[in-house]
Formats: structure tokens, C-alpha cells, sequence
């Protein structure tokens, strides 16, 4: 039947796993992880707008129905749909995360280097974000739809101001710069001055 999307198949799924792993198997249910899939919300098929919501009940229902059992999931897969978008993507993440762990969630794949806690979001946007992944209408994911392309266009104007002010930094600076911040827009060229200088990359 394919991978498990609804919630109703996340939990089916999981709770015969888990008797067949602690009852046939003779696994300790403290060392099963159950990975019940991050998939991507807002894709445009209003059947995905519940995904983000369908794995915070899996969770809570596993967390309640499967003892001692762990959960875990790739985060980044939630904001696929706005892949050139990062803040509104680690904003998304962070909400998510938010009220997963709350439900019990254990694990996660996630991004290290994200910039963006729960607590640091604006309330206006954090009402969006929430409204979307908990509340998802299809009015909601619109509403998060425009969020997001109004942060892309404010984005641009920031890496092009940035990028203004990089331009009389020397490369050390600038490398400096892109290791602390995670901006990589400029690292090939500033890379190649830098190999010019120092002759090895292990010098650099």
C-alpha cells in the first residue's frame, strides 16, 4: 500500500511492528525506533497539508500505546515546498520540532547550524506557521504560502546588502565570514583568491 501518509496508517503500521519485533523477535521495545515520515506539507495536493499534524498524533499515540518505544524523523523533509527559502524552511522546522517533543518526540534528523529557535520567531509568523502545520485549512497553508514568498524577496535584499558590505573585506575576513554565518553565495570565488595567496588548501 505504499509508504504510511495518514495518520490512521502511521499507527497501524507501528503498533504490528512493534508486536511482531517484542513478541516474535524477542527485541527490547527500549531499542526500537519508529521513524513514522516527516513528509512535505503545503506541496499544492491539500491531502499533504496534514502531514506535519499527522505525525504529532502518530507520535503521541505511539508515545501512549507502545511502551518504552522511541521516535525519530527527517525534519528537513516537512518544508521541501520551500526549498530556496531558508528562513521560513528552519522557522518550520523549529515550530515543528517544538510541538513534537512535547508529544514525545526523541530523535530527529535535523540541521545543527539552524539559526532560527522557537522562541526567536515574531508572533505574527509564529501564529502563521502554527496555524499551518496544526490547523491545517487550506486557508491556513495559504496564509503560510505568502509568508513564505514575502520572506524570500526580503532575503534577496539582505544577501545583497551583505554582499555590498563584503566587497572591501580581505578574503580571510570574507572566508571568516562564511564558515560563522553559513553563507556560502560568494565561497567558490573567495576560495580560489584565497588559493592564490596560500598555495595549499591546508594552508588556508
Amino acid at each position: 500500500k505504499g509508504q504510511a501518509d495518514t495518520y490512521e496508517r502511521k499507527i497501524a503500521l507501528c503498533e504490528r511492528s512493534y508486536h511482531l519485533l517484542v513478541e516474535k523477535v524477542g527485541i527490547a521495545p527500549q531499542d526500537i525506533i519508529f521513524d513514522p515520515n516527516v513528509l512535505s506539507v503545503a506541496t499544492g495536493i491539500p491531502e499533504h497539508n496534514l502531514y506535519a499534524l499527522d505525525f504529532i498524533r502518530a507520535t503521541e499515540w505511539i508515545k501512549s500505546h507502545l511502551p518504552e518505544a522511541h521516535v525519530s524523523g527527517g525534519v528537513s523533509n516537512l518544508s521541501f515546498s520551500f526549498r530556496v527559502n531558508n528562513w521560513i524552511r528552519v522557522a518550520m522546522h523549529a515550530v515543528f520540532l517544538f510541538h513534537a517533543q512535547q508529544k514525545g518526540m526523541d530523535f530527529g534528523i535535523v540541521n545543527p547550524s539552524a539559526k532560527v529557535m522557537y522562541n526567536d520567531i515574531p508572533t505574527d509568523k509564529l501564529q502563521i506557521i502554527e496555524d499551518a502545520l496544526l490547523r491545517p485549512s487550506q486557508d491556513n497553508v495559504d496564509r503560510l504560502i505568502s509568508l513564505a514568498q514575502e520572506i524570500a524577496e526580503q532575503e534577496v535584499e539582505v544577501i545583497e546588502k551583505s554582499e555590498e558590505k563584503s566587497f572591501n573585506k580581505s578574503v580571510e575576513e570574507r572566508l571568516k565570514e562564511a564558515l560563522t554565518k553559513g553563507n556560502s553565495s560568494n565561497l567558490e570565488s573567495d576560495l580560489q583568491e584565497a588559493l592564490e595567496k596560500y598555495e595549499y588548501a591546508v594552508k588556508v
